[in-house]
């Protein structure tokens, strides 16, 4: 009876194991679990080896744990299953942050930019809030930019849509500002929101009543810096020449002073110019 392939002890005792082919010993050797080649003894008898039940395991062909391409595939699986825990807590943190906004009382609403890329995990990368004297917008994923800009100081408010745009109900809110002097931009994007139409409405009646209060904010201050007393219950007086006594190029320095610091517009300052010079 033939004994079956596999490896055995070496006959020739040269090494740990040589591999039997099933008729004849082969230069296949191996040594701790490293394979070899050395050819057997041409003149030693062949004999078969004794039966070995169960006979010793061939030397592991690949280290421990697969090739490079096993451990390649796994650290990339480790690196996305990472990369959506993290994606998971920023959705946590970011619902968490808009749900105190929502609970704020001066919040009138908020929203996001639409984004094919993260909406299907609730991750946003621009966040937007209005309340009732100020614009929000919080953007950045890893990391977080943060503005905020006074209702006050919008001069005007667009809508625009693509055909894209529109088939869903979303738009782009641009709000135009007054005196980018002071707020570094001309403009402030609300991107890709939902319903672009009604937060510009409100934003228009919200505008409307952040600028009445800041005219009678800066008409208190100028009545203070100026020292006329206040008077702001009383209807403006009819445009006169200043009385004796005031230095008008002096009050005419105080008002270019109070507008260059935004505490004046530009038509609060013309208005105030041409009460001084009796226009």
């Amino acid at each position: 009876m033939t004994e079956a392939a596999g490896w055995r002890p070496d006959p020739f005792g040269r090494h740990e194991v040589r591999y039997w082919d099933g008729a004849a010993w082969t230069a296949h050797v191996a040594d701790a679990g490293m394979q070899g080649h050395d050819e057997p003894v041409p003149s030693a008898e062949v004999t078969p080896p004794p039966p070995v039940t169960p006979s010793p395991a061939p030397p592991a062909a690949t280290p421990a744990g697969g090739g490079w391409k096993d451990r390649l595939k796994q650290a990339a699986q480790q690196g996305k299953e990472l990369a959506e825990k993290g994606k998971a807590e920023l959705a946590k943190q970011q619902a968490q942050r808009a749900a105190a906004a929502a609970n704020d009382p001066d919040t009138l609403w908020v929203g996001e930019k639409k984004s094919a890329g993260t909406s299907a995990i609730g991750v946003s990368t621009t966040r937007y809030r209005i309340t009732k004297d100020k614009i929000f917008v919080d953007a950045g994923l890893m990391s977080s930019i943060s503005e905020q800009v006074p209702l006050w100081a919008v001069r005007d408010i667009d809508v625009r849509q693509n055909l894209m745009q529109r088939g869903k109900d979303i738009g782009d809110v641009v709000v135009h500002l007054e005196h980018p002097e002071f707020h570094g931009k001309s403009e402030l994007l609300l991107d890709n929101i939902e319903d672009p139409d009604g937060v510009r409405d409100l934003l228009n009646r919200q505008v409307s009543e952040a600028r009445a209060k800041k005219q009678m904010v800066t008409q208190t201050q100028y009545l203070q810096h100026s020292g006329t007393g206040f008077g702001m219950a009383q209807p403006p007086a009819p445009a006169s020449p200043p009385g004796p006594g005031v230095d008008v190029a002096d009050q005419l320095r105080k008002l270019a002073e109070l507008r260059d610091q935004g505490v004046l517009t530009e038509e609060e300052f013309t208005l105030q110019k041409h009460r001084l010079l009796g226009l």
